[in-house]
């Protein structure tokens, strides 16, 4: 018996002697992925309230098998509160449902329901107009700018009662993550603006180039899909933009880290059973050593310290639910990666609102908006000026925000643009008073 619980130890001790040594390897070899998963330090509510302003308040849950805990922190004020959530999970379920089958009359009552059980309880603990929701189990496929404030009457989904008109909600895997080491106090690296990607059927691939998004912006024609809503947002921002035969993956991974913003309109798909072989799906490609499939896995190995990633495929927010660590999707990777902030879909986007929505949500951007403020705009901005056949959450809903919110910052190209207007108009001038002295 000795001898057994003897050799038992050892095993044990052997172990734990690996799992220290790969801990080890990972905190040298991969950083960032080491600070997401591993780090211990725990944040003070007091650290907390010294990084919020005055208009933004923290609302974390913690998830029961019949209530739920809810911590609500602002710049001078902090509060729990207990509601009793019995069937929460069926219930956001239903809201799901409702939401992409566009029923709308099931979805009025079940998200003022949902806004009854859990927002109304301690909206009165709320500062300002900018909400960080921390969610918890189920609550992490619960679309909080979509529940309902009040018992709607009209049908009409452009006068509904969002949530979404009183407040700019963002959502973070948890309050000790983002606020443990505030990544926007990091100096920014001078990097170029835009890498966008698209992704093409076999069957309309051409031998193609990259193409500058100014290039892209003068481009007439109808374009397809996902090529009409890089165009849309050419017409904001500036980079480089790689579709067709270039829109691999060997090209993502050679220039993902030198841009500000990565914006990658690309089909993906969610393994919920193993959230590490989740994917995106390049342009399939024949000449090339990558299989043009970017699996999550492999994003822990690169460095992509984007301000801000924008994955608009479908389905790239949703995953399995990892106990204190969130929602694992492929945003989740490129988290792990070193990006700042991620604008996900929690269902299959319409290609003909996207393009829309998008260029809202960017042009706010570059006016100087924060992200949370400029995806919000972005959607009442939509609201307002969509075909009424396209108003219901399902075309606008799908977008959320994760992470680091603070406003990006722009190089302004306005002043290079009098230079060379000035430079032209200089050379005009001496040309004319040159020619003018040749005829004297």
């Amino acid at each position: 018996m000795a001898r057994i619980s003897t050799t038992y130890e050892n095993n044990l001790f052997e172990i734990n002697r690996r799992q220290d040594s790969l801990a080890t390897v990972l905190e040298k070899n991969y950083p960032k992925y080491y600070q997401l998963k591993h780090d211990n330090s725990i944040v003070s509510v007091a650290d907390i309230q010294k990084k919020l302003n005055e208009r933004t308040t923290v609302v974390e849950f913690f998830t029961a098998d019949s209530s739920t805990y809810v911590f609500t922190v602002s710049k001078n004020k902090m509060a729990v509160q207990e509601v009793s959530t019995p069937d929460l999970t069926g219930q956001i379920e239903k809201l799901r449902e409702a939401i992409t089958s566009r029923e709308l009359s099931h979805y009025k009552t079940i998200a003022h329901e949902l806004y009854t059980t859990l927002v109304h309880p301690i909206k009165g603990q709320f500062i300002g107009d900018e909400l960080i929701v921390v969610p918890d189990g189920p609550l992490w496929h619960c679309n909080f700018e979509l529940l309902l404030t009040q018992k709607d009457v009209s049908n009409n989904p452009t006068a509904l009662s969002y949530l979404l008109k009183d407040y700019a909600i963002t959502y973070a895997n948890a309050a000790n993550l983002l606020f443990a080491k505030s990544r926007s106090e990091d100096p920014i690296e001078k990097r170029q603006e835009c890498l966008a990607f698209s992704f093409s059927e076999g069957d309309q691939v051409t031998s193609t180039n990259t193409m500058s998004m100014a290039t892209l912006r003068d481009a007439g024609g109808d374009l397809p899909g996902t090529r009409k809503e890089i165009k849309a947002i050419s017409d904001i921002i500036d980079g480089q933009y790689y579709f067709g035969s270039q829109a691999i993956e060997a090209n993502f991974k050679q220039n993902a880290g030198q841009y500000t913003i990565l914006h990658l309109a690309l089909h993906g798909e969610v393994d919920n059973e193993r959230p590490e072989n989740s994917k995106l799906y390049f342009t399939k490609s024949k000449d090339t050593i990558e299989d043009n499939l970017l699996y999550s896995h492999e994003l822990f190995a690169l460095d992509i310290p984007a301000e801000l990633t924008v994955l608009s495929a479908c389905n790239t927010g949703t995953g399995k639910i990892a106990k204190g660590e969130g929602i694992m999707s492929l945003g989740s990777a490129f988290q792990y990666a070193g990006t700042k902030s991620l604008l996900l879909t929690r269902w299959e986007v319409s290609d003909q609102t996207t393009p829309k929505v998008m260029k809202y949500f960017y042009t706010n951007l570059k006016q100087g908006m924060n992200k949370a403020k400029a995806l919000q705009q972005a959607k009442l901005q939509y609201l307002a000026t969509a075909d009424i056949n396209r108003t219901q959450p399902f075309y606008w809903g799908a977008f959320y925000l994760v992470g680091d919110a603070a406003p990006m910052h722009f190089e302004s190209t306005s002043l290079w643009y009098w230079i060379l207007g000035l430079g032209i108009v200089g050379v005009l001038l001496w040309i004319g008073f040159w020619y003018k002295r040749r005829r004297i």
